[in-house]
């Protein structure tokens, strides 16, 4: 036995508690599921997780009952992690390093189910969205020299986080704090399992003004807002994960089949939706998948006399194993990369000849479907309905002497979005007051990118009186 990769892997799957004290270990009972499985549990149950039943995948506010939403997304690609997280758990068990592979799939099957889980409505035209709305208003962080009173924030990572808001680190957010949000820790996961859903773990400000790197896959985006940055080096730290800079880490190795099963499942659904939808042609469709399946010697497709919906179902089938056997050789081939914090490539770019079957069928997909004129247009009015969400309730929980239409504005903000941890505080006001400015935006965009589609349209034709209440 591997005893020094051995130890290391045991800190990587530490089943230490967010919010627990440092040196807590978890309680020993008769439940045989283990702290993993209970993850996986707290996600299915959480109401933030339902909500992804009405949150775009790639097509918005579909009329099909056929096509995917964030909730069947993240279904199918916790399925496809548990798959390579098992696998890569044998392949660590052939390099001599002791782990349980069951253990691993269900970090990882966990870590997938709850990696969507902060996209706001309408996908990544939500998170645009939001982002012009803060540019539009707060154009730059200028306002440290010119001593601007009227700016919101009081650091420049106060400032980028809204200005360039990212689902990774309001799903963070979500599972760390807004989840029970009367405690520390939210939902309390296991380091272990935060940190496989962690592909970016770095503020949205890199230390001394550093441009991001894009030769690291983990700098791309951000993982935290400079609110939950204390909890979130905690968490990293007690993974063990390697410190570039302060609170800019490396990737925990499983993030990295996370990311793979997110990668595979957005290639090889959203081109199955597309064909379904009558957007690519389905020939085409089953041909770029089985091409894709083809690197797996042994597959057979089904051309002659079937119908497509078997000869599709036996396409991603074929493909979808195929990418899990590519990816699964990569992270045996880069785990010790990966340990020391030094591998910043995906999976699926490792394995150059199905990196370049899966980027041809990205490319088709984002041109025949992403780029629709249907999807464009519900983008375009999604990005007016979060705008003007933003336009009415940021300004009234901003205001220090709200109006009267402000203080109605608050009032449809639940006050629990306002709670921290601590004393309970019944007044929406009291609870506003305790906040910074920076704090408050931040409970709007909480509030606003919880919504489902449905919701937020519905919600904006209200307050524009387009429509009003059954």
């Amino acid at each position: 036995m591997n005893n020094s990769r051995t130890e290391r892997w045991r800190q990587l799957l530490s089943p230490h508690r967010v919010g627990d004290p440092p040196h807590r270990t978890p309680l020993d009972t008769p439940d045989e599921r283990t702290e993993f499985d209970k993850d996986y549990d707290r996600i299915v149950f959480s109401s933030a997780f339902r909500s992804l039943h009405d949150k775009t995948q790639v097509f918005p506010l579909s009329t099909s009952d056929y096509t995917r939403t964030r909730l069947t997304h993240s279904i199918e690609a916790s399925c496809v992690g548990r798959s390579l997280g098992q696998l890569a758990g044998r392949s660590l068990q052939a390099q001599d390093v002791d782990v349980d592979p069951s253990r691993l799939g269900t970090i990882v099957a966990a870590a997938c189910l709850a990696h969507d889980i902060g996209n706001p409505p309408f996908g990544h035209s939500g998170e645009a969205a939001i982002q012009h709305w803060v540019e539009r208003n707060f154009p730059s962080f200028e306002f440290v020299e010119k001593k601007d009173a009227k700016h919101p924030f009081a650091l420049e990572s106060e400032w980028k986080d809204l200005a360039s808001f990212e689902g990774n680190a309001q799903g963070f957010r979500i599972l760390n704090r807004l989840q029970s949000r009367n405690r520390d820790g939210g939902l309390r996961y296991t380091v272990a399992t935060v940190g496989a859903m962690s592909k970016y773990p770095r503020p949205s400000v890199l230390p001394r003004g550093r441009e991001r790197d894009k030769a690291r896959i983990s700098e791309k985006k951000f993982g935290f807002f400079q609110d939950d940055a204390q909890l979130a080096g905690e968490v990293y730290r007690k993974l063990g994960l390697l410190e570039r800079e302060p609170y800019v880490f490396s990737r925990h190795p499983l993030a990295f089949l996370v990311e793979a099963a997110d990668d595979i499942c957005y290639a090889i659904i959203d081109l199955e939706d597309s064909g379904k939808l009558g957007l690519i042609p389905m020939e085409t469709v089953c041909s770029l998948m089985e091409d894709v399946a083809a690197l797996q010697p042994k597959f057979k497709p089904l051309k002659d006399k079937v119908d497509w919906e078997s000869r599709l179902g036996r396409a991603r089938a074929g493909a979808i194993f195929a990418l899990i056997q590519e990816c699964v050789t990569a992270f045996a081939e880069h785990v010790m990369a990966m340990e020391a914090g030094s591998f910043e490539q995906s999976l699926v770019s490792a394995r150059p000849e199905a990196g370049e079957r899966l980027k041809t069928i990205t490319n088709i997909t984002r041109e025949k479907g992403y780029w629709s004129e249907r999807v464009l247009q519900i983008e375009a009015a999604g990005f007016q309905t979060l705008g003007g969400l933003l336009d009415r309730f940021a300004p009234a929980v901003l205001a220090d002497k709200p109006n009267k239409e402000q203080e109605k504005l608050r009032q449809l903000l639940p006050l629990e979005f306002f709670q921290r941890p601590g004393p309970y505080v019944e007044s929406r006001q009291e609870a506003i007051e305790r906040l910074t400015p920076y704090q408050r935006l931040l409970c709007v965009t909480d509030y606003v990118s919880g919504m489902t589609d449905g919701f937020a349209v519905e919600l904006y034709q209200r307050l524009s009186g387009i429509k009003l209440p059954q």
